[in-house]
C-alpha cells in the first residue's frame, strides 16, 4: 500500500493557523497533512494553499517538506536479573544523652514545677478577667 504523504514542518517558536485549511499547527512540530486519520484534505486543496493560500502566506514560519521527518526511538535497555537496592542502615549513631538540669520534675518529686506554682497564685485573676466590672459614678 503506497499512501501519499504530504508533510508540513512548523519551524516557528509559536502555534501557526493555517486559515484556509481550517488548522493550526503547533510550534516546533511536523504533520502529515493526508493521513486520513486525523484530516481530510485533498491533494489539490494542499497545492492550492501552498501557492496562494495560507501555506504561501506563511512560508517563512511553516516550511513543506518532501521527505517525512524521522522519528528517534531511544533504546532503552534494562537488566532483568538487577536487584533493586535495598535500604541500608544509617551510618550516624544516635547518643542519647541524659542532663541533670533537665530532669528537675524527678528531683522535686511531688512539688509543683514553676509554671503550676505560677499558675496557682494568678488563679484569682483569671476569674476576675471574666467577671464583669460595673464602675459606680460619685454622683
Amino acid at each position: 500500500m503506497n499512501r501519499k504523504e504530504y508533510w508540513v514542518t512548523n519551524i516557528c517558536n509559536r502555534n501557526v493557523s493555517l486559515s484556509d485549511l481550517n488548522l493550526t499547527i503547533k510550534a516546533f512540530t511536523s504533520v502529515n497533512l493526508l493521513d486520513f486519520k486525523h484530516y481530510s484534505y485533498t491533494l489539490d486543496e494542499l497545492e492550492k494553499s501552498r501557492k496562494t493560500g495560507s501555506i504561501f502566506k506563511k512560508r517563512d514560519k511553516i516550511k513543506v517538506r518532501e521527505v517525512a521527518p524521522e522519528i528517534i526511538k531511544m533504546d532503552m535497555s534494562y537488566i532483568r536479573d538487577a536487584k533493586i537496592p535495598t535500604r541500608q542502615r544509617s551510618i550516624y549513631e544516635i547518643n542519647e544523652k541524659k542532663y541533670e538540669e533537665l530532669d528537675f520534675l524527678e528531683h522535686q518529686g511531688n512539688q509543683f514545677t514553676e509554671d503550676e506554682r505560677f499558675a496557682e497564685e494568678n488563679a484569682e485573676l483569671a476569674d476576675l478577667d471574666t467577671k464583669l466590672l460595673v464602675i459606680k459614678g460619685t454622683n
